[in-house]
């Protein structure tokens, strides 16, 4: 099986996560605010080469602090996704390589469910002292 952006979609509608298409053709998702984290965030997923990327970002969140600590600070606590500072805001980012024959299972379970929920946690966390 080839793992493409058609499939990709395919999984997330069947997942029941909403998606749109952005202008350059990458898979958006968003999250939206909540009573815990009170700012949306978008997720945007790309297909290429075998890459499945997740980059996220929540436009209207301005954490306090220094972004570089906070970024560090959440990327020494969990290796998934990995926190960047991006044009003075923070990112998380998450690539899988799938290269090899992967099961639907494995796709729908790690490289969808396990990652959108890891990019809210990581997002509502950030800031926090845990």
């Amino acid at each position: 099986m080839t793992v493409d952006l058609t499939l990709i979609r395919r999984y997330l509608d069947e997942l029941q996560v909403p998606t749109l298409l952005d202008d350059d053709g990458d898979l958006v998702v968003t999250q939206s605010a909540d009573s815990d984290f009170e700012h949306k965030v978008l997720i945007f997923i790309t297909v290429n080469n075998g890459r499945l990327t997740y980059s996220a970002g929540a436009p209207d969140y301005v954490p306090e602090g220094d972004l570089l600590f906070l970024a560090n600070r959440h990327n020494l606590r969990s290796i998934m996704p990995m926190a960047v500072v991006r044009n003075n805001a923070i990112r998380m980012e998450y690539t899988f390589v799938l290269d090899e024959e992967v099961s639907e299972s494995y796709i729908k379970n790690n490289c969808i469910v396990m990652i959108l929920s890891a990019i809210w946690h990581a997002f509502l966390n950030l800031e926090r002292e845990i």
